[in-house]
């Protein structure tokens, strides 16, 4: 019985977008100011977030910004928007 080395190949985080390696840089830097400013988002909303928002036209995101679409109700899913009037914090 030999204990001869396995090549065991590393992980590659997958890669949808196809992003650069400065692409990478920049979206990796994004997330870290988003975590500092806005400790409450979800990590994962707030790359969600990102790779929206780099993905879409400019002339899409001023729209939803301007017409303040992201403060409606999703038509599309069905989603009830709002805020939260009433809430129990367990310990």
């Amino acid at each position: 019985m030999s204990l001869a080395p396995v090549d065991i190949p590393r992980h590659k985080p997958s890669n949808p977008y196809n992003y650069t390696k400065v692409d990478l840089a920049k979206r990796k830097k994004a997330l870290i100011d988003i975590e500092r400013d806005f400790p409450n988002v979800p990590k994962m909303w707030a790359e969600w977030l990102y790779d929206t928002i780099e993905n879409m036209p400019p002339e899409e995101v001023e729209k939803i910004i301007n017409n303040g679409e992201w403060e409606k109700p999703s038509e599309k899913y069905q989603a009830k928007g709002g805020t939260i009037k009433c809430g129990e914090v367990l310990d």
